[in-house]
């Protein structure tokens, strides 16, 4: 190639204009700002959903001994820390449930749940139609009511359509948890009061104070839901249930048809409130 043409391709190269290269998950270890900038562009690449998925891949990776076995994701500082930016992802997205559940498989949207339950302290061992929900901190009792809602839409999913996208472990779990599910959303009906869900400040309080759940037990930490909100996605969630039990239980198709009725009346009434405080 002679000089003259040289000159000329890097000139059409150089007048091309630039992609910028695509973060790395690794850049956000390193750096602890990083993430709340990405997530406020315009169009952030990788996008939010896509590195709740990078972070939690690398989180679960397992480790190779010396001896070259095959051992369980460690837990140290760096996984620790990949679950945290995780779960920040989804507390910037205001933990929009369709959008994680279109987005996500059902493994890692089961990862990034129960790490959700870890942080927000409640109780291990414990099963959640035990707890009252009345009497925890305001984001721990939220994040039980997340975790269910997921699990209720698991179960709406047909069991072909699970066994693609989660262990068969997963899948006996969700199973189990089926009527248990059902039973901590009907008890969340009871609950006539706000609900709060973690933010990025709050999962930060959390982080720098692992042994308590800090400034989240009060009653205004996080993201109000309010309670009207909240109940009229569970409504909807129990009615979606119901709807697919009816063909064969008539009380079934009565529960889902109610459900839906009160999904409805209170979609209405959040119209209303809306129009008269602006």
């Amino acid at each position: 190639m002679s000089a003259e043409a040289a000159d000329r391709v890097a000139a059409v190269i150089s007048s091309r204009p630039s992609t910028p290269l695509q973060t790395s998950w690794f850049e956000f270890l390193l750096d602890g700002s990083l993430l709340e900038n990405h997530l406020q562009k315009s169009n952030p690449d990788p996008l939010p959903v896509q590195l709740i998925i990078q972070f939690l891949e690398q989180a679960s990776k397992p480790s190779v001994n010396e001896q070259n076995q095959v051992q369980p994701p460690a837990d140290n500082r760096r996984n620790r820390t990949l679950k945290l930016l995780a779960l920040k992802v989804a507390a910037h997205m205001k933990w929009d449930l369709e959008v994680l559940e279109k987005g996500l498989t059902i493994p890692v949207l089961n990862m990034l749940l129960n790490e959700l339950l870890c942080v927000s302290k409640v109780p291990p061992g414990v099963k959640h139609v035990d707890l009252d929900l009345s009497t925890l901190p305001p984001t721990t009792a939220m994040a039980v009511i997340i975790y269910n809602l997921v699990s209720s839409g698991f179960l709406r999913l047909s069991i072909v359509q699970q066994e693609k996208e989660m262990t068969e472990n997963i899948l006996t779990v969700l199973k189990e948890q089926a009527a248990d599910s059902i039973s901590v959303l009907e008890g969340a009906l009871r609950l006539k009061k706000d609900f709060y869900v973690h933010t990025l400040r709050t999962l930060d309080l959390l982080a720098a104070d692992a042994a308590a759940n800090g400034e989240t037990e009060s009653s205004t930490a996080g993201l109000r839901i309010s309670a009207d909100e909240l109940h009229c996605q569970v409504h909807y969630d129990l009615g979606g249930i119901f709807f697919q039990q009816a063909c064969t239980d008539q009380p079934a198709f009565e529960k889902a048809r109610d459900h839906f009725r009160q999904t409805k009346e209170l979609g209405r009434d959040e119209r209303v409130s809306e129009r008269a405080s602006e």
